[in-house]
């Protein structure tokens, strides 16, 4: 099968962590841009590697070094308390030129570069759950070594076979944590609670979930599409007098505003929290 020419072709890739976003990850890698001899994968879960190998046939590493000793590029997908000890395993194994991308969230480069005990050219990432299905949004910081143009394409090039990319200043990703990478939940919450109204007036569950899910996939088609701000495909819904504007004005009347802004400062502090505040 021909692959997509990208910043990827002839790399060698290791993936430490076969948990669901690394699958996603390598998933996407082999049916986008990566032949899967070039992509090797370990986790100490062994069975999950193996199932994994079934449906992509990439390559079973024994060790977490092994995994490594030949990629020009590595993927920490590993839980964050473990990236100390992942990172102390595999430094010696690290070249100057290979780039490693954790998506490891909460986990601050500063962390990684000091477990590594040496310079390391290292991308910080933060994807979303969606990306499980390909539709990802991936915000990506780069470390100070990996600071040059083909580090860059490379760490869109890996994240872009999960979804979108863009990259943004490391003091961001936080942020980025409450807004996309904790986002998706509150999309599911409003979904539910749309169910839920639907049901309360009568409407069977099975029907209301497909005008809700149907509805979220073409607003969010439309947003993506036209680029157009919220604000103006409001107006273009909403008529004077009619049922959109009068479910709008339940909404202000309740500070819906308000709760969105309060819940994504919460999310936003307990990410900070989480990551020592990019220290």
């Amino acid at each position: 099968m021909t692959k997509e020419k990208s910043a990827l072709t002839g790399l060698k890739i290791g993936v430490i962590g076969c948990g669901n976003m690394g699958k996603a990850l390598v998933r996407g890698l082999v049916e986008r841009s990566v032949y899967p001899q070039n992509v090797s994968v370990y986790d100490v879960d062994r069975q999950k590697v193996r199932e994994l190998r079934k449906d992509t046939a990439v390559r079973e590493a024994k060790s977490a070094r092994a995994c490594v000793s030949l990629a020009d590029v590595v993927v920490l997908a590993v839980k964050p308390d473990v990236i100390p000890d992942s990172a102390a395993e595999i430094a010696g194994a690290i070249g100057r030129d290979t780039l490693v991308v954790s998506i490891a969230a909460g986990v601050p480069i500063a962390r990684i570069e000091k477990a590594f005990g040496k310079p390391a050219a290292i991308v910080r990432a933060m994807p979303n759950m969606p990306a499980l299905s390909g539709a990802g949004m991936s915000a990506f910081s780069p470390g100070r070594h990996a600071q040059g143009a083909r580090h860059r394409r490379i760490a869109e090039a890996l994240l872009g076979a999960i979804g979108e990319t863009e990259q943004v200043p490391e003091k961001w990703l936080d942020l980025v944590t409450a807004v996309s990478g904790s986002g998706p939940a509150y999309f599911f919450l409003l979904a539910e609670k749309l169910i839920e109204a639907a049901n309360g007036l009568g409407m069977k569950v099975d029907t209301a979930k497909k005008l809700v899910y149907q509805t979220a996939l073409g607003s969010a088609k439309v947003m993506i599409e036209t680029g157009q701000d919220p604000e103006d495909l409001i107006a273009r819904v909403a008529s004077k007098g009619g049922t959109t504007e009068a479910a709008l004005k339940a909404f202000q009347k309740k500070g819906f505003g308000k709760i969105v802004h309060d819940a994504v400062r919460a999310a936003h502090r307990r990410a900070r929290e989480i990551s020592g505040g990019g220290k």
